[in-house]
């Protein structure tokens, strides 16, 4: 009888502590992202809220800029011999206009991420000038986008002719679909981001200010 009272406390024991176990493991996140707690954490993650890849290549070498030299002269490379033709390059690779498109929206993404934590958690006005820098940052990529993916903007024109997806908050879905919108609706959104935005903006707030959008910059 003893036996069965000590076994009894033992497996209840067990339990408890399995229990415990199992309840730490739910609290955590389900995968390696950092929990943006902190204004420090929320500054660094503002820093990546900028395109990652180059548009110069792609851009440069389909202008007036640019001619043929003659046969023999120069290198053969996809990324520069197609855009002087005018012709799509096919992939992602590095100097093209699909990796160009993938590093604005992930410099968006990140805007988006540290948005949401802003409303997320209670920083206060020390979180302000990384609110403005996230709404400019996002603001540009988006004007990027617009610019060397859709018609030109006329000034008094009608400007209904398809945009760009303008990406308003992070993703929570594996394939998310996206109304392209307008080129009008997609200038009138990067103005309200800028609207918002600019104010926000410090210099004070950076320890090395030429890297981000200040008030001087933007």
């Amino acid at each position: 009888m003893k036996l069965n009272k000590t076994s009894l406390i033992i497996a209840g024991v067990v339990a408890l502590v399995s229990m415990q176990s199992c309840k730490k493991y739910l609290e955590k996140a389900p995968d390696n992202r950092a929990e943006i707690n902190t204004v420090d954490k929320l500054s660094q993650l503002v820093g990546t809220a900028y395109p990652s890849a180059d548009y110069l290549t792609f851009t440069e070498y389909s202008s007036d800029n640019v001619e043929d030299k003659g046969v023999g002269i120069g290198s053969t490379n996809e990324a520069i011999d197609l855009p002087y033709n005018w012709e799509d390059v096919v992939g992602d690779g590095t100097n093209t206009s699909t990796s160009y498109w993938n590093g604005c929206y992930g410099a968006i993404a990140a805007a988006n991420q540290a948005l949401e934590a802003i409303e997320q958690q209670n920083f206060g006005a020390a979180a302000l000038p990384y609110k403005g820098e996230a709404l400019v940052a996002r603001a540009y990529a988006h004007f990027m986008l617009v610019t060397l993916f859709a018609k030109t903007y006329e000034p008094g024109g009608a400007n209904t002719s398809p945009g760009i997806p303008y990406v308003l908050a992070p993703e929570t879905k594996v394939i998310q679909p996206y109304s392209r919108g307008t080129v009008q609706s997609t200038y009138d959104l990067i103005q309200k981001d800028l609207e918002e935005g600019l104010p926000l903006l410090a210099t004070s707030a950076y320890k090395v200010p030429k890297y981000h959008f200040t008030p001087q910059a933007a």
